[in-house]
């Protein structure tokens, strides 16, 4: 008796493999929705939305809209990374599984090339989040849902177009742009004030151009000149990228600034905002001309990624504080 108690005791239990794969396809499709991004992304429509009105929104349009966004990030960067999945075999074929560093590439990632997930488990995903997304999207105003499906179609333009040409950077930029403007149309009073619902949208635009696209595409710049794929470091080169990088950063902050003054945003929050633009903007992107180095990109990188939600949780104590 005492016998069999040991063997059994020096087997592993029998739902050990189940959990662990089970943990494993979790970090899988965490990873494939870039979670973490998500979360950035939901601090940028956060943004939006106080820009709009000038004051913090009720919980009810909070909660509804972090979940909202969330899965609808999740998704379209899902269905970016679906659409990728031969470009992605074809790159770690030929190069192997590079180390992933940023904040974009934590839990597992393109876990559908990768052979972790199947295809149809990545579908399935994709589509549970979008009809998840869908009816909070409909829920806060159910007149917003097309906006959803054009930054799909948009997602799909970049992975198609960048076959092609470097020129798929507009794409991207417009469905990041369109994101976070769907939270201004969530809560902003009829009629829309064009001016600076216009001047956020190019704010958001050129810091998505000059802090997060071109900066990463930095990281694969031999990888993609050999498997033919288009994108500014390796069409134009790294010392003109680094040029454009810095320049859209800096023409995002000289917009920012009647942007900030014309919505009636506290003083205290523009000093801020200012100096957080330069450490986390400005600076790294002007290293990044003067040393145009994968080093130095993903550094830009990262602090871009950050820049929404420090930006929103400064602007929210300052509405907190004036009240």
């Amino acid at each position: 008796m005492e016998g069999a108690n040991a063997s059994s005791a020096g087997r592993p239990p029998a739902n050990n493999h189940a959990v662990s794969r089970l943990l494993e396809i979790v970090r899988a499709l965490l990873g494939m929705s870039r979670a973490i991004v998500a979360v950035f992304v939901v601090a940028h429509a956060g943004l939006a939305a106080i820009f709009a009105t000038g004051h913090i929104p009720d919980i009810r349009t909070i909660v509804i809209g972090i979940f909202a966004c969330l899965f609808g990030t999740g998704a379209l960067i899902g269905l970016n990374d679906l659409l990728d999945v031969s470009l992605d075999r074809r790159r770690m074929a030929s190069v192997g599984e590079a180390a992933e560093l940023d904040l974009g590439s934590l839990f597992i990632h393109h876990p559908v090339a990768k052979g972790v997930i199947s295809m149809t488990t990545g579908v399935i995903w994709v589509c549970c989040l979008s009809i998840l997304s869908l009816s909070l999207i409909s829920m806060l105003k159910s007149g917003l849902w097309p906006i959803y499906l054009l930054v799909a179609v948009c997602v799909a333009l970049y992975s198609i177009v960048g076959r092609y040409t470097y020129f798929k950077f507009i794409f991207v930029a417009l469905a990041v742009t369109l994101g976070a403007l769907s939270g201004w149309l969530v809560v902003a009073p009829a009629p829309l004030n064009a001016a600076t619902f216009l001047l956020f949208g190019a704010w958001t635009y050129l810091w998505e151009i000059g802090g997060r696209n071109i900066p990463n595409d930095f990281n694969d710049v031999d990888e993609d000149a050999a498997l033919g794929v288009k994108t500014i470091p390796v069409v134009l080169g790294k010392a003109r990228a680094g040029r454009i990088v810095f320049w859209a950063l800096l023409a995002s902050f000289l917009v920012s600034l009647p942007l900030m003054v014309m919505t009636g945003m506290p003083p205290l929050f523009i000093g801020g905002a200012v100096l957080i633009s330069l450490y986390l903007l400005l600076i790294p992107g002007f290293a990044l001309m003067r040393d145009p180095r994968p080093q130095i990109s993903r550094k830009l990188y990262n602090k871009s990624a950050i820049f929404p939600l420090v930006l929103l949780l400064l602007l929210m104590v300052n509405l907190l504080l004036v009240r």
